[in-house]
């Protein structure tokens, strides 16, 4: 059954590397996007330094050699933050206390929603969720015996 392959202990243990990593990634980046988006920077370039490193983690996260949990969940996050943003029947200034609504509105305001399209888009593969191939090692086993050719001749006649 093809689908059970998806549930192999070291495909689980993957999976959950992954899923661990994600939770962990996910305070990183939506600290880099508010630091970007905040204007808290003492400099535009290091402000661009701090984009440009949670946009590494991003890329990192999305990678096919990782989990797609490492990616799913805080692309999950970033876009519930962004729909909350967005939702005209959510009421967000409840949620979030009133120091942290001002970052809160940078944050969804810029970075949240490209970055959580990007992370779920590259969550969507099935080859990611996938396990890797098991190496099957060649059987050692006589080869079938094939028939030996017939001799060429020991002179070919030319025509010219």
């Amino acid at each position: 059954m093809p689908w059970l392959e998806v549930f192999s202990v070291r495909n689980g243990v993957r999976h959950l590397l992954g899923a661990g990593t994600g939770l962990l990634a996910t305070p990183l980046i939506a600290a880099g996007l508010l630091y970007y988006a905040s204007g808290l920077a003492a400099s535009a370039w290091l402000a661009v330094a701090v984009l440009a490193a949670t946009m590494a983690v991003a890329g990192v996260l999305a990678g096919s050699r990782i989990s797609p949990l490492a990616s799913l969940v805080p692309g999950l996050a970033l876009a519930a933050a962004a729909a909350l943003a967005y939702a005209p029947w959510a009421a967000v200034t409840g949620l979030v206390p009133a120091g942290y609504a001002r970052a809160y509105d940078g944050l969804v305001g810029t970075w949240a929603l490209p970055a959580a399209c990007v992370l779920l888009a590259a969550s969507a593969f099935p080859s990611r969720w996938r396990a890797a191939a098991a190496r099957e090692e060649p059987a050692e086993e006589e080869a079938p015996a094939v028939p030996e050719p017939p001799p060429l001749p020991k002179r070919i006649p030319s025509r010219y």
